[in-house]
Order: C-alpha cells, then sequence, then structure tokens
C-alpha cells in the first residue's frame, strides 16, 4: 500500500519574520552608510590648485576688483523664483550678491509685478550696481508648474552653460557656487545640496535669534506689513526655538540618511530647492517647460537626464533654508505635501516609508524576533535597544551634517527627535487619508495624476498655503503705490557687508 505524502503547510508567520528581519538589517546598513558617505563627501576641502587648468585672473564679480583666481570656472546664471515677503528674504538674496565666485549672473524672477519683493530686488539691484544682476517681472505661462512658469523667461535669457536655480528660502555661503562647479564633472547635469537649516537659534546668547529684529530696519520688506509677523511675534521664544530644532534635526537626520544613502548608490533623490543644472542637458530634454506639467519637476529633471546618460551628484555643501517666521503647522503640511507627491510617484512608498520609520520598523523587527526565537527574546527590550541605538546614530548623522556645534542642547534634541519620530507615522497615514490627490502649492491647490502629472484643481487662490510670508501694499486713492526705499549708511557695519563708495541709495519704487 503506497503511503501518500501529508501535505507541505507553509508557515507564513515565520516568512513574514524573516523578511522583516532582513529589512531591519539592511535599514542598518543605510544608517551607516549614510553616516560614513557624509563624512566623507560633505564639506569637502576645494581641489588643489594644480589639479584645474591655469587661466589669466578673472574679476571678481562681488565688488567689481581684480582678484588672481587661477581655476578656470565657467560662467553661472543664478535664477532666483520669488513670490511674497519673508521676513529673511533680504538676508537670504543678498548672500548671491556677496558670493566669492569670477563669473555669474543673478537673475531675479518675480510673476506678480505688485510683488513687494520686487521692491526687495530692486533694493539690492543699487546696492550692487557691479553685480551683473536682472529683474525679470510677469514669468511665463507654460504649464501648471508655478515655479517654472516663474523662472521659464530668465532661463531663456540666460546667458551661461550652467543654471543654477534656487529657491528664494536659501541662504548661499560664499563658497558655495565654486563647491557645485568642482562636482560638475564632464558626465554629470545636475548637482544638487543636500536641504538643510540655517541655525535660527543660539544657546550662547538668545534663546532665538528673531529674523524680525535689529536689522529690520535696513530691510525694505520691514516697511510693509507682513502678513503672519504678528503671529511670529506672539509665539513664545520657546515656541520658535522648537520649531527651529525640529526642522533641523528632521533634514539632519530622517531626510539626510535617506539622501545621502540614494546618492551613494545612484538612486535618484533630486531636491530641486537649489540645484545647478547643465543647460545642454537640459536643452536636450526639451528645457524647463518640458517639466511644467509636473509638481515635482526636480525628480522627473534627474529621472530624464539620467536615462539619457548622465549622471546626477550632491554638492559638498548643505543648502541652508533659512525661512523668516517658521511655523509648526506649515511645517506639517510640507511634510504631507511631499508625502502626497511621492505617492503619485512613487507608488511602492506606500509600503516602504512607513517601515523607514524607528518606531514601526521597531515593532515589526522585535515582533520577528520574538516570533524565530520561539519566545526567548524578550520583544520590548529587543524595541528599546532599537529605539536607543537609532537614536544615537540619528545623533552621529546630525553632527555629521551640522559640522560643528548644534545650537541646541542634547535635551531639547531628545524632545524634538521623539515628536519627529511619534509625527512621521501621523503625517503620512493623515497625507494618505485625507485628499491625497490634492496638494497646496504657493497659492494653489492642485490634483495629482499617478505618474506625477498634476492639473490645477482649485481655480481660486488660497491665501494662507504660501510658504513665505506675503505682504500687504498699503492701499491708496492714485493707481501706484510708491515705497521710499532708503538705505542707511550704517547699514554696512549692521550687516557685514559693504555697497559700493559706502554711500546711501535712494529710490523710489512704484507697484
Amino acid at each position: 500500500m503506497q503511503l501518500i505524502p501529508p501535505p507541505m503547510f507553509v508557515d507564513y508567520d515565520i516568512l513574514l519574520a524573516c523578511g522583516l528581519l532582513i529589512f531591519w538589517c539592511g535599514y542598518w546598513l543605510v544608517h551607516i552608510s549614510a553616516i560614513c558617505y557624509g563624512k566623507f563627501k560633505l564639506y569637502r576641502k576645494p581641489k588643489p590648485e594644480s589639479s584645474v587648468q591655469l587661466i589669466p585672473s578673472l574679476v571678481s564679480l562681488e565688488h567689481g576688483l581684480p582678484r588672481n583666481n587661477k581655476k578656470q570656472y565657467p560662467g553661472v546664471s543664478i535664477l532666483k523664483p520669488l513670490l511674497g515677503v519673508d521676513p529673511n528674504l533680504f538676508v537670504n538674496l543678498s548672500s548671491y550678491f556677496q558670493m566669492e565666485y569670477p563669473m555669474y549672473e543673478v537673475l531675479i524672477c518675480v510673476v506678480d509685478r505688485n510683488d513687494p519683493a520686487a521692491m526687495v530686488a530692486n533694493r539690492l539691484l543699487e546696492m550692487y550696481p557691479s553685480v551683473d544682476a536682472r529683474l525679470f517681472l510677469g514669468g511665463s505661462q507654460v504649464g501648471v508648474n508655478p515655479k517654472i512658469n516663474n523662472v521659464h523667461a530668465a532661463y531663456q535669457a540666460a546667458k551661461y552653460s550652467l543654471i543654477l536655480i534656487s529657491d528664494s528660502s536659501i541662504k548661499m555661503k560664499k563658497d558655495t557656487l565654486s563647491d557645485m562647479v568642482d562636482n560638475m564633472a564632464d558626465d554629470v547635469a545636475i548637482v544638487h545640496q543636500v536641504p538643510f537649516t540655517c541655525d535660527r537659534i543660539d544657546n550662547r546668547t538668545e534663546p532665538m535669534t528673531s529674523p524680525l529684529s535689529d536689522n529690520s530696519t535696513n530691510d525694505p520688506s520691514s516697511f510693509l506689513k507682513l502678513d503672519g509677523q504678528v503671529e511670529y511675534q506672539n509665539q513664545t521664544r520657546k515656541q520658535r526655538r522648537f520649531v527651529a530644532t525640529l526642522e533641523k534635526v528632521f533634514f539632519g537626520t530622517a531626510h539626510a540618511r535617506v539622501y545621502l544613502m540614494a546618492d551613494l548608490v545612484g538612486a535618484i533623490c533630486h531636491t530641486g530647492m537649489s540645484t545647478l543644472l547643465r543647460k545642454q542637458a537640459m536643452d536636450e530634454c526639451g528645457g524647463l517647460q518640458a517639466f511644467a506639467g509636473y509638481l515635482a519637476e526636480d525628480y522627473f529633471m534627474a529621472k530624464l537626464v539620467v536615462a539619457r546618460g548622465w549622471r546626477t551628484t550632491v554638492s559638498s555643501r548643505p543648502a541652508l533654508q533659512n525661512n523668516g517666521g517658521s511655523e509648526l503647522s506649515k511645517f506639517q503640511d510640507r511634510l504631507r505635501r511631499w508625502v502626497k507627491l511621492r505617492i503619485a510617484m512613487v507608488p511602492h512608498t506606500i509600503v516602504l516609508e512607513p517601515l523607514s520609520e524607528c518606531l514601526i520598523l521597531g515593532a515589526c523587527a522585535a515582533w520577528a524576533a520574538n516570533t524565530l526565537s520561539g519566545g526567548s527574546i524578550d520583544p520590548y527590550a529587543f524595541y528599546m535597544i532599537h529605539v536607543l541605538v537609532w537614536f544615537l546614530l540619528d545623533w552621529i548623522l546630525l553632527n555629521v551634517m551640522q559640522n560643528g556645534p548644534l545650537p541646541f542642547t542634547k535635551f531639547e534634541y531628545l524632545v524634538a527627535w521623539l515628536y519627529r519620530e511619534f509625527m512621521g507615522p501621523y503625517l503620512f497615514l493623515t497625507a494618505l487619508l485625507w485628499r491625497p490627490s490634492v496638494v497646496t502649492w504657493t497659492t494653489r491647490q492642485y490634483r495629482l495624476r499617478w505618474g506625477g502629472l498634476s492639473e490645477i484643481y482649485n481655480q481660486q487662490p488660497t491665501s494662507s498655503s504660501s510658504d513665505s510670508i506675503t505682504a500687504t501694499v498699503p492701499i491708496a486713492t492714485t493707481t501706484s503705490v510708491t515705497y521710499d526705499t532708503t538705505v542707511p549708511n550704517n547699514y554696512c557695519s549692521t550687516h557685514q557687508q559693504q555697497p559700493p563708495n559706502g554711500i546711501g541709495f535712494t529710490s523710489k519704487i512704484k507697484v
């Protein structure tokens, strides 16, 4: 009598536990790799002059003075899209007029001719006449993406082969542009910066350095009534300090970890808040207008140029965000918008992103270890060790990103880190369940389609959705309003920058 073998049953709990532990081990490799790569890549010293072709001395456009620069740097056209007046806009924008780079132009773009941001731009154009800079008003309607519509005319008018597109919230260090160009190899089409934040808090003095204090009277935007300025001033120092700490912790840990690892393995992880483009590669792809149908144009730029054989890489200098009057609700809305964009572009984000969170992955790994060990491993002890090691590795990565003393205490880091870790799954869940295909950006709402294409969802502007603080122009009976934008003579000492000839300027700007 032939015996029939019993049917084989698959223990799905064991398979699931094995898969989770393999993923858990792999993510620790991501942690360690990001730290090592960040230590290697970030804040590298400039290349020695002997490795670069020598040319005659060039002229520094910062003050119109000659300098002996032996490195052969190509010209760069800097495109600055502006919308509304942020309390830190003047400081951020002025940093692009002071860079130590031999040949560049600054093309400031403002869509609305009545936008007070044009007044800030005109003030800087007067202060730095030796800098090759122009103001573009009106924009172009080439698609739904407001950023591309804003800078498209300036892109077409750019006279150099390299294009730097930088958001209004980015504050540039003097050597950053040189470093970005150093990373622009012959096979590279995009050099982008790892997003990070400026130090807006200081343990040594005040709990919070207010962007509206001290030098605000020298900023032309201070003559306007800023929506949100009162709310900012009403916030306690503890509230402002916590938001600034939270932003630095997020961009220095969870965001930096994925960003650095993606660059290490050659994956596409391009954030366009500060990016240097090779115009030849962009024109091969159809120019900026080819990406005007996407809100996340930065991702699709990188995707298309990589498909055409180019590479992307990160600069060794992080992008320093310097938002004025940051609010916790706006920061959370920003993260939700990014989640919705990632889901629309890369659908498997729905599964992988929650598993990359410390608390969720730790719970899964603790269950898997307990299951595979037959109950001999305590899941609670396993979970606590997991969280502790994750916390310490994030602290190391944050210090790598900072490259100097942190402006907050270890206890403040602990509070901000715990808040971010608990907030991450909540924001992902709310973004997934509450109108997942609708995002708010600048002053409009957009509907996302699978694949990343977007369309205007609501034709009515939404005044409260802009990341920047808008300005209210005083109502007058005449058809135009004139602002007196006199630069005080003591401006140099307060801002540590020198207007030409050390004199003040007065201009009448009509909006």
